[in-house]
């Protein structure tokens, strides 16, 4: 009989604890409680602990215990309590919510789990508190400060404290149930855990072969590496395994796989293999197996509660999807911030849709595209279409030709550069507002060619979307008679108007290279902005302490 996943599991677990613990005794002599409650408050009031190589949050530990009297919670004077063998069988699975069990003192544990003395239950009821604390910290906010390991995430990460969270947890009717509420509860999340133990069920079955370089495999070709990329795509299910009479033939089956997996990885779905393709393909399983677990700890960087309706932008993915009751309504593709100046991951609030827009510069765009372009060429900002007006409460406006524009600087700039609304306006006919620190919002483009590239990573940081009309009569309402028609009418007046959102609605920006869609299809994309590194780095260095 195959050994299944869990049972290799139950196997690890008796290994991490000892094979001495299939013998040694697991209920000890009974110890007055006065007396395991009197070891508890003296070792927490020693200042050292030199009967453990663990460091222990000792000042959270006191503030847990002191207003219990010191009562323990996860031992009685005859040893373990149930929750403590919940607790244990949690931390030997973290790995299942993308976290590493030899994160936790799970050896350390084991030593003391058969404990005989009232110090050595003391010693490991306080072990298990501090293993709930550093596990809770980690499964419900992140391993680690996203302020430190990703500068682009500007999101206040959500609050964390230790010694409410067990209280809360302890008074749970189901204790089990309530550790297994402690991760996030979004479907995202949730999603990518499931991802994950298929993903990794896939590398202890081998893996995917490897396609060497070769021609461009499309349909009707006959390649005897045709057999291989079959088994390359049967691996993550974009193809389904059935009779064929020749595996060396690109058939429909195939081109329709291939379709899959380019969509799946944003690549131009065209049905070939080629080098993009090729290379996709050849990212190891264990590499995706990372980028799960790197997109899960973002999740748990969000707040538990998102909102009933809301948008979210994946800049990674290029896409504004509409939510509401956890559901997707809509989906349009954006474009993004380029490389060098990219879009961070905010939170905040949109609350107004502005027609026919006028485009003040922002003065990275001023001080490093146009006044170089102004300088070379004294009638650039006129034949664009820029007016210049002095830097002032009702600025007069001045005449471009008449400024010397090489004697100008950062620490020197009297003057507003700003377009009128147009058909040449960068910000196109619509922008919506939200609150935000970095004055990002989302905006119409005359550009619409850029929308058909796979990678649209083109603006200076703010989010252009592809479809404003469909996006403010979803804001504004087609109740309150703000439909397409109305809408279009408005543009067409060529009149700058302001209209305030009847619902504000939260929107958030997130980086997302990996997730999973309502058909458990796994979406890997390319790290455009370089954060997921760092963030690999990171968890390859070891965990972050209890914060």
């Amino acid at each position: 009989m195959p050994v299944t996943s869990l049972q290799c599991k139950r196997l690890a677990a008796l290994l991490i604890f000892g094979l001495g613990f299939l013998w040694l005794p697991a209920v000890v002599a009974d110890i007055p409680m006065r007396e395991l409650v009197g070891e508890l408050r003296g070792q927490l009031d020693q200042q050292t602990a030199s009967w453990i190589i663990l460091d222990l949050d000792r000042k959270r530990l006191h503030d847990f215990y002191a207003p219990r009297n010191f009562q323990p919670v996860w031992v009685n004077t005859h040893g373990p309590l149930q929750r403590a063998e919940q607790l244990r069988q949690t931390l030997i699975l973290a790995e299942e919510e993308g976290l590493e069990p030899e994160a936790y003192p799970l050896p350390l544990i084991a030593q003391h789990w058969t404990a005989r003395t009232a110090a050595e239950l003391a010693r490991l009821e306080q072990l298990l508190t501090n293993t709930f604390f550093l596990y809770s910290k980690h499964v419900r906010a992140g391993r680690f400060d996203p302020g430190k390991v990703d500068p682009l995430w500007h999101i206040a990460t959500p609050d964390f404290n230790a010694v409410k969270l067990l209280n809360t947890t302890l008074a749970a009717a189901n204790f089990g149930a309530a550790l297994r509420d402690l991760p996030p509860p979004h479907a995202g999340y949730r999603r990518l855990r499931e991802a994950l133990a298929r993903y990794r069920q896939r590398q202890r079955n081998g893996g995917w072969p490897q396609l060497p370089a070769g021609p461009y495999l499309k349909y009707g070709l006959r390649h005897p590496q045709i057999s291989l990329l079959r088994r390359r795509l049967l691996a993550e299910g974009d193809l389904h395994l059935g009779p064929v009479k020749d595996s060396d033939f690109f058939d429909q089956a195939v081109k329709y796989a291939v379709e899959r997996f380019q969509v799946r990885h944003g690549l131009k779905m065209d049905g070939i293999v080629g080098a993009a393709s090729r290379a996709a393909m050849n990212v190891p399983i264990s590499e995706r197996i990372e980028q799960i677990k790197l997109n899960m700890e973002r999740w748990r960087w969000l707040p538990r509660h998102l909102g009933r309706r809301y948008l979210m932008v994946n800049t990674a993915g290029y896409e504004l999807t509409a939510i509401e009751n956890a559901q997707p309504l809509f989906s349009m593709w954006v474009i993004i911030g380029k490389p060098e100046r990219p879009t961070p991951a905010v939170r905040g609030v949109l609350h107004t849709v502005v027609f026919n827009p006028y485009w003040t510069v922002p003065s990275t765009i001023v001080f490093e595209d146009l006044i170089p372009e102004q300088q070379r060429n004294p009638n650039f900002l006129k034949s664009r279409g820029i007016r210049v007006f002095s830097n002032r409460r009702n600025g007069e406006e001045l005449d471009a030709g008449k400024i010397d524009w090489s004697q100008v600087d950062k620490e020197h700039f009297p003057y507003v550069l700003r377009q009128d609304p147009g058909p040449t306006n960068p910000m196109g006919r619509i922008k919506f507002l939200f609150s935000n620190a970095f004055k990002v919002y989302l905006h119409d483009t005359p550009t619409r060619r850029l929308f058909n590239r796979q990678v649209r990573a083109f603006s200076s940081g703010c989010i252009r979307v592809e479809d404003p009309v469909r996006l403010a009569v979803y804001l504004l309402g087609a109740e309150n008679r703000w439909t397409r028609k109305k809408i279009r009418e408005t543009i067409a007046s060529g009149e700058s108007r302001k209209v305030p959102v009847p619902k504000a609605m939260p929107i958030y920006l997130v980086y997302w290279t990996a997730w999973v869609g309502a058909d458990n299809a796994v979406s890997f994309r390319e790290d455009v902005y370089d954060r997921d590194s760092p963030l690999s780095k990171c968890g390859s260095a070891g965990e972050e302490k209890t914060g």
